[in-house]
């Protein structure tokens, strides 16, 4: 019997992931329009990659917005299914101290892209580089272009893995909205997430702070918050603790209200312990710093977006200490950040995330419209959204077969 055709449009980890999952059970062709498959994953990886995070996929669930959206794909395909697929194709994974899940120490991402494509390879995916995806049809035929020429493939089904639209230079530009507005599918606009923040710093932060970190504090924003580190730039703030809480940010901004974000320079310390100190110092006496372990740039700060009242007070400046609101101007721009939300929205696609108006078109990874911290879980996030549709296939393929 004849296998039925599947074409995969975007050679990132989720096109890949779902063009393993169909080899062999089906004649899988995965297009890629650079010259290698995986750029924006060695990109991901230059600062160590963080394939996962240590979890029950109930608890990593709670981290994707808006709630609910990656419920059934991790329970289709957790991260422990994402270790195990690793060493099945020979890499193995280690777990942090954080809990984060990396490749083996002495692997690099390089060798474990070509681990993945030496894998799709030997099951018989095969694989089209430098090759566009241009256009599709209700008819199932689906156009291309390469070097210039123009061509049609037909196709059973589709998976759609075309990514989203930040770091532009590693080919996610998210240009493909264009091809779905054509066939009658609504996009929305693509905004950045996981990036830094504008914020018009005082003189003083900006001469004599830029480029220092702020280490072990809380970040929070709307309902979400960030622990960790972040740094002093000239525009603003950058750092893995901000990433955390720029939904929230993202969303005062998108309903021009003030933007604000609340540092807490003791995150393990409750206010009322601080208070506690406070009470201690004697009158007239303001020595800050030693009695609260702050250092010059978390003065600085305080000193800088306190009144002089609630500075000299022991007791509003506890306050300050746990929650130092600094305004926001806005977001970096979406070539900086590391990922973005927007592009195809949720309710264009069934559950099994296939198109409402294209039933045997499928869509993985970061081009539908869903959010994640950094820590693990958009890489999870797209291998995942990769094997469900995968399987989604395999369940719908069986009523073409009869």
């Amino acid at each position: 019997m004849q296998k039925l055709k599947v074409i995969i449009a975007g050679g990132g980890p989720a096109g890949m992931m779902a063009a393993w999952q169909l080899a062999g059970e089906f004649d899988v062709h995965l297009f890629e329009k650079e010259k290698m498959p995986g750029q924006k994953f060695l990109v991901a990886g230059k600062g160590g990659l963080n394939l996962s995070k240590s979890l029950a996929a109930t608890s990593m669930m709670q981290r994707y917005l808006p709630q609910g959206v990656m419920d059934s794909i991790l329970q289709d395909f957790g991260p422990e299914d994402l270790r195990k697929w690793f060493e099945n194709i020979g890499i193995e994974t280690f777990t942090g101290s954080s809990g984060k899940i990396f490749p083996a120490k002495g692997t690099s991402p390089a060798r474990v892209l070509r681990a993945i494509l030496n894998s799709l390879q030997s099951r018989g995916v095969k694989v089209h580089l430098n090759t566009k995806l241009i256009s599709f049809s209700r008819e199932m035929q689906f156009g291309f272009e390469s070097e210039g020429n123009r061509f049609e493939m037909s196709a059973d089904f589709a998976v759609l893995a075309l990514g989203g639209a930040s770091w532009p230079v590693t080919g996610s530009d998210g240009k493909w909205t264009e091809m779905f507005l054509k066939n009658g599918v609504n996009t929305l606009k693509f905004q950045p997430s996981n990036c830094g923040v504008n914020i018009l710093w005082p003189e003083n932060i900006r001469n004599y702070h830029e480029g220092k970190p702020l280490k072990n504090i809380r970040i929070s924003a709307g309902n979400l918050s960030g622990k960790g580190e972040v740094l002093i730039t000239e525009y603003g703030l950058e750092g893995s603790a901000l990433y955390a809480v720029i939904p929230a940010v993202r969303k005062l901004l998108s309903l021009h209200q003030s933007a604000f974000i609340s540092l807490d320079f003791k995150p393990l310390i409750e206010e009322d312990v601080l208070t506690a100190k406070a009470e201690k110092l004697l009158p007239g006496t303001r020595n800050y710093a030693e009695t609260f372990k702050l250092d010059v740039i978390q003065m600085a700060l305080i000193k800088s977006y306190t009144s002089k009242e609630t500075f000299q007070n022991p007791y509003s400046f506890t306050k300050a200490i746990k929650m130092l609101k600094i305004p926001v101007v806005s977001l970096r721009p979406i070539e900086e950040a590391i990922s973005s939300v927007g592009g195809l929205p949720l309710d264009e696609l069934n559950a099994d995330w296939s198109l409402k108006t294209f039933s045997e078109i499928f869509i993985a990874g970061e081009m539908a419209d869903w959010d994640a911290p950094t820590g693990g879980y958009l890489l999870q996030g797209c291998f995942s959204s990769g094997a469900y549709v995968a399987d989604q296939i395999k369940k719908k393929s069986a009523f073409k077969r009869t």
